[in-house]
């Protein structure tokens, strides 16, 4: 399989060296259009397959650099990065900070999804009184663990997703720091492995989840109520609930002069939670990562993704598929 160049996790040191090695090392062509490449598995696989696309349907060269939330954003208002397949609401907040215009969004990503804290249903209806966030305090012992300090267990987002940041505002905000001890999982696997585990034994289980993602789908989670997101509560404290997911893609003003053509195609792009999730299974069942996963979509939604180019530019990316064997 012909993968996608990739650089090291990013800081912003290796950014700036990796800026100038590619600058050196591409011998005066083009420099390549690269791809924030976000830890989690729609997003490595949304930017594979914008990238295969990109490189093998328009000609240009591509590359990924890996990182979470908060250094790929940088990465992007720098220029560091040109395209981000996923920007979540926690994230978009962080335009305020970003000079006008610096910026584009081309759209939506994904299909309108959720973030919030949840429980098993099977918990639910074993402890019909567990309704909302504030209600953990009477059922704190339902989750303590050896290693949770005598606290609930929580199990929270990564280092460096901004979720990481609204779950600690939020706990403070609604006065469960005594209660709760955040168990941060290390990665989404861990996350998603945590959860699994939990399910597959009956056993309790509170944490942050989001949708779409193959256990959202195939489990049935019960949201644990808070109040109403509105704009005033969230500026204030985010004592409420997360505001309805609307996923964008972010690209730097630098490729619309670039690539219009690759801007262009990126605002048709629209990738189904249903396709995704279908993609993300098919990777765990036949233990594959993402840059297989993304061939799969590729071979397997031709008609959605032949939808976003022209007729030439999507017979060149099934030459490429064809080619991969």
């Amino acid at each position: 399989m012909k993968r996608i160049r990739r650089r090291v996790a990013i800081t912003l040191a290796t950014l700036v060296a990796g800026v100038a090695f590619l600058l050196g090392s591409c011998g005066g062509g083009e420099e390549p259009i690269v791809f924030s490449d976000l830890n989690w598995p729609s997003a490595e696989i949304q930017a594979r397959v914008a990238s295969y696309i990109v490189e093998h349907g328009y000609g240009h060269s591509v590359e990924l650099v890996p990182g979470d939330t908060v250094s790929l954003w940088e990465a992007l208002a720098n220029n560091d990065t040109q395209v981000t397949m996923e920007i979540w609401p926690a994230q978009q907040e962080w335009l305020e900070d970003v000079d006008e215009g610096t910026l584009i969004s081309l759209g939506t990503s994904l299909d309108t999804g959720w973030e919030a804290w949840v429980i098993p249903q099977y918990l639910k209806d074993a402890n019909p009184g567990l309704v909302s966030v504030t209600d953990l305090p009477d059922y704190m012992d339902l989750f303590v663990t050896s290693d949770s300090q005598g606290k609930a267990r929580f199990v929270t987002c990564l280092p460096g997703w901004a979720c990481e940041q609204v779950n600690e505002a939020k706990v403070d905000a609604y006065g469960l720091r005594d209660y709760l001890s955040l168990l941060n999982p290390g990665s989404s696997a861990g996350l998603f492995a945590d959860l699994q585990a939990a399910y597959s034994k009956g056993e309790p289980w509170v944490g942050y989840m989001w949708h779409p993602t193959p256990l959202s789908v195939e489990l049935d989670l019960y949201i644990l109520e808070e109040p109403p997101y509105s704009d005033e509560c969230w500026a204030a404290d985010k004592a409420c609930a997360y505001p309805e997911a609307k996923v964008l893609i972010m690209v730097n003003k630098s490729l619309t002069d670039r690539a219009p053509e690759v801007v262009a195609f990126l605002e048709k792009w629209d990738f189904k939670a249903a396709d995704q999730v279908a993609t993300e299974i098919w990777m765990e069942e036949n233990n594959e990562d993402s840059d297989a996963g993304a061939l799969w979509y590729l071979r397997n939604f031709r008609d959605t993704w032949a939808s976003f180019v022209p007729a030439d530019v999507a017979a060149k990316v099934d030459a490429a598929l064809e080619e991969e064997g």
